[in-house]
């Protein structure tokens, strides 16, 4: 009798160490690609933070801002900042404090300027005031200030140049007449009874004027009072014209200040108070034919005497009112009008 019999590969110990090494290659395999994926991630890492540093760096060597035409003054306690703010790099900028120091006390604040939103893009310029509370502060205090961006650069505040002006208005007066914009305006001859200025407010840059014509007078003033107070005018300021004796018959005449709209060029029928803040420009109107009203009808001012005619006059800016809480009155003389036929 024949037995058949299965074919025998071992025994079962022998199987138990093939499938122990197997799962022991297996283990090590694992981990070993689990320490490759772990390092390669942590390279990775590695590289995008050295990559986002090296970013970081030249943003912040490429960041820009300059912080110019700084003028200081003060209100009561506090120390008033006003600058322009541009950025003149290729990466945007948000500017995080803003710190100003009283060199006379050694007194400084910090001001957090986050909540103020002052990001600015390349190209962008802002004209901004900020009012910043210094213990001890007196108006011929120097000061000096500066921001701090969010990439950590600090930007120091450029003061505006009134230095040799602002001397020279201790001799003449705080307030400084930009020659070359001295200007005057017409009326819409349409309608005769309009206060509205015609081409407000660049009006028509020259030292002619027509005869016989209802005219307004704009001069653009800076206040560079050195003691930084605020200069307001009252109603009585005024422009003159006046023409020499060789005018047979010749005879001064003044045009008032007023308010404009700033929007349409309209004259308001009443004055209200007109101030100036030290380092501050505006342009100033003047229309009426008497202190603090304007009827139009009534009203305008025209060079009507006929023989004044081709003539040269002059112009003195008559200005009153306050500088700071004291009387303030100043004399400007320095243009001269040609009064053609009109």
């Amino acid at each position: 009798m024949i037995r058949a019999s299965l074919p025998r590969f071992g025994s079962s110990k022998g199987i138990s160490t093939v499938v122990g090494t197997i799962f022991l290659v297996l283990t090590v395999l694992g981990i070993f690609s689990s320490i490759f994926l772990w390092t390669m991630t942590q390279n990775s890492l590695y590289n995008q933070a050295v990559k986002e540093s090296r970013q970081m760096d030249a943003d912040r060597l490429s960041e820009r801002v300059i912080a110019s035409d700084g003028n200081y003054s003060i209100s009561g306690s506090n120390v008033r900042v006003k600058l322009t703010l541009a950025n003149k790099g290729p990466v945007s900028a948000q500017v995080l404090t803003f710190w100003v120091l009283d060199e006379n006390n050694g007194e400084y604040k910090v001001t957090d300027l986050r909540e103020s939103n002052y990001n600015l893009n390349p190209g962008d310029t802002q004209r901004i005031t900020i009012e910043v509370p210094i213990l001890g502060v007196e108006s011929d205090h120097t000061f000096n200030s500066w921001f701090v961006t969010a990439r950590g650069n600090l930007i120091p505040v450029e003061e505006e140049r009134f230095i040799i002006v602002a001397q020279l208005a201790q001799g003449i007066g705080s307030m400084a007449l930009d020659f070359y914009t001295f200007r005057y305006f017409t009326y819409n001859i349409t309608y005769p009874n309009s206060p509205q200025l015609i081409n407000y407010p660049e009006g028509n840059t020259s030292f002619t004027v027509p005869h016989n014509t209802p005219i307004a007078f704009g001069v653009v003033l800076t206040n560079l009072d050195p003691s930084r107070e605020t200069i307001t005018f009252d109603k009585y300021s005024q422009l003159w014209l006046y023409f020499p004796i060789t005018a047979p018959g010749a005879k001064d005449y003044a045009w008032y200040i007023v308010n404009v709209n700033e929007k349409d060029g309209t004259i308001q029928s009443s004055y209200s108070e007109i101030s100036i803040d030290h380092g501050d420009t505006k342009l100033i109107v003047f229309a009426s034919y008497k202190p603090g009203s304007f009827i139009p009808k009534d009203d305008k001012v025209s060079v009507t005497n006929p023989n004044v005619k081709n003539t040269l006059c002059a112009v003195n800016l008559l200005l009153h009112g306050r500088l700071g809480d004291g009387d303030y009155g100043q004399n400007i003389p320095f243009v001269s009008l040609y009064v053609t036929t009109g």
